[in-house]
């Protein structure tokens, strides 16, 4: 997922960047899903890629080797679903980059949302993370697909979340029984409750389609029919 949001403060010092960063004009959310991941559960701890080289949808690449991360040591924070009010659910002990990404060892929080998270983690159902951080220099090319683009060179990482997707929508129900945490609760409920209505949308779409094409069929024989009726008369 790719977001844009708020008004650029032309006045804002690099030391306000990281508090006031949703208010920030150009901030990119960038989701990536986490394959390989290996945990500590004495330190409740996983190490896991955030970001990777990989063009995503919008034919972006992100450089791995171009992150600034200068003012988000000051305050490490690991959020959840990109909520920097009351959703801070850890934080980041260090990150490396490598040639294939940006690899984050995050150590969760011991509350009830930071253990259900580890939890969800570990046993595989969660596997989604994003990243939010402002693009510094970026360049379009042409690749040998044929397709273009845009190149994120430089950019400053503001947060990364745990996002609520589910590796297997199928197991939102398993997830709800397996959290003690009534936020989570409450998240993957209306996860499913927006599935349920996309689902009973979809068939009343399609139904809509069917109703349509059978309505502009009645209507083309009605108008061949009167057509027909004005030449005889």
């Amino acid at each position: 997922m790719r977001e844009k949001y708020g008004t650029q403060n032309p006045d804002l010092k690099d030391s306000d960047t990281q508090n006031n960063f949703i208010q920030n004009e150009g901030v990119i959310r960038k989701q990536f899903v986490s394959s390989e991941k290996t945990f500590d559960d004495g330190e409740m701890t996983i190490t896991h890629y955030i970001s990777t080289l990989t063009p995503d949808r919008y034919c972006d690449i992100v450089n791995p080797h171009g992150i600034n991360d200068r003012n988000y040591r000051k305050n490490p924070v690991v959020l959840f679903s990109h909520n920097s009010e009351n959703l801070v659910v850890g934080k980041n002990l260090k990150l490396k980059v490598d040639e294939f990404g940006v690899l984050a060892t995050t150590k969760f929080a011991d509350t009830e949302l930071g253990r259900d998270l580890y939890k969800l983690n570990k046993e595989g159902y969660l596997n989604a993370w994003s990243i939010g951080f402002i693009p510094l220099q970026q360049v379009s090319k042409k690749h040998d697909d044929g397709r273009t683009y845009n190149h994120i060179e430089e950019w400053e990482l503001l947060e990364y979340s745990s996002v609520p997707i589910p590796a297997n929508p199928d197991c939102l129900n398993v997830m709800m029984k397996s959290v003690t945490g009534d936020y989570l609760r409450r998240t993957f409920g209306m996860i499913l409750l927006r599935k349920d209505l996309d689902e009973r949308f979809g068939e009343f779409d399609e139904k809509l389609k069917v109703l349509e094409t059978k309505t502009a069929t009645i209507f083309n024989n009605l108008l061949k029919h009167l057509n027909q009726n004005e030449r005889i008369h």
